[in-house]
């Protein structure tokens, strides 16, 4: 694929596109500056006696307004989600250290934050997508009762990293896009969990598009508009966020809830994927 400015930026300064219409399913949210970041926290539309809360790190030069969509589709099963930037206006988000201060903070104040839409929060299931991803996996190793499970999309680079004994759901590719090696992302992340584990694997599909005949779900796919210098120049499919919440939900219940198994995990979706639990391997 070729790397040019994200469709978003260029839509934008032709004046055919603006946040609030590519963002048009996005939850009510909340915005807040913590000491170790920034937050953005999403609701559901209907409260629960009890929550289980998500809560994602930024990738590579992302903010916490990159990922509306995502966290809209997750709440839409009522799982509270937060964004979060421990390096805010800084490029890289990989130091495990401010990840897991960050996430300390936002436990504190969650039951505030969530007070109405829950009486009480379950589970907290932490992760990242691409470097954030990472940056929550180092976090969870080093400090295991940091939460209660991991979901990162895509997360980079976890072939060095340590092995990881705790529910863990990722989503990934089949190709190499952005600079991130596949074999070292999800891939690796699946294959560095030694509990519950789960790998949602999106199968190669290219189309033609502005920028030429590129896959149709990448890296990138996740953000709003995209990653800066880092797109098909094609909107992803709002099915693709769907799937990763019905995912994201089949996860949560499989792992507290009900029984956990292949069959409870493989989900009905648009996207193209191949499912590995546990004992599968790639």
């Amino acid at each position: 694929m070729k790397f040019v400015p994200s469709l978003r930026q260029f839509l934008a300064s032709l004046g055919l596109l603006s946040a609030a219409l590519y963002c048009s399913t996005a939850s009510a949210y909340s915005d807040y500056s913590l000491a170790n970041g920034d937050v953005r926290v999403h609701l559901p539309a209907s409260g629960s006696a009890s929550c289980d809360v998500i809560i994602l790190a930024v990738g590579t030069a992302m903010s916490t307004s990159s990922y509306d969509a995502l966290s809209s589709a997750i709440t839409d099963y009522g799982y509270p989600t937060v964004i979060i930037d421990h390096n805010v206006g800084g490029l890289t988000k990989t130091d495990a250290t401010t990840y897991a201060a960050l996430v300390t903070q936002v436990k504190t104040h969650m039951p505030d934050w969530a007070a109405s839409k829950c009486s009480a929060i379950g589970h907290y299931i932490v992760g990242g997508h691409s470097a954030g991803g990472q940056a929550a996996h180092y976090a969870m190793a080093a400090d295991p009762t940091l939460a209660d499970a991991l979901f990162s999309v895509d997360p980079y680079n976890i072939s060095g990293a340590p092995a990881i004994n705790h529910p863990y759901m990722v989503w990934g590719f089949t190709v190499t896009t952005c600079f991130v090696t596949k074999e070292d992302a999800a891939e690796a992340a699946y294959n560095k969990s030694t509990g519950k584990r789960a790998f949602y694997r999106v199968n190669a599909t290219y189309s033609w598009g502005p920028c030429g005949y590129s896959p149709k779900y990448f890296h990138c796919s996740f953000c709003d508009g995209h990653c800066p210098a880092c797109t098909n120049c094609q909107l992803t499919p709002p099915s693709f966020f769907v799937d990763v919440a019905t995912s994201v939900n089949a996860f949560v219940q499989s792992a507290f809830y009900g029984t956990w198994s292949k069959t409870a995990l493989n989900i009905s979706t648009a996207t193209p994927l191949t499912l590995y639990v546990d004992s599968d391997s790639l």
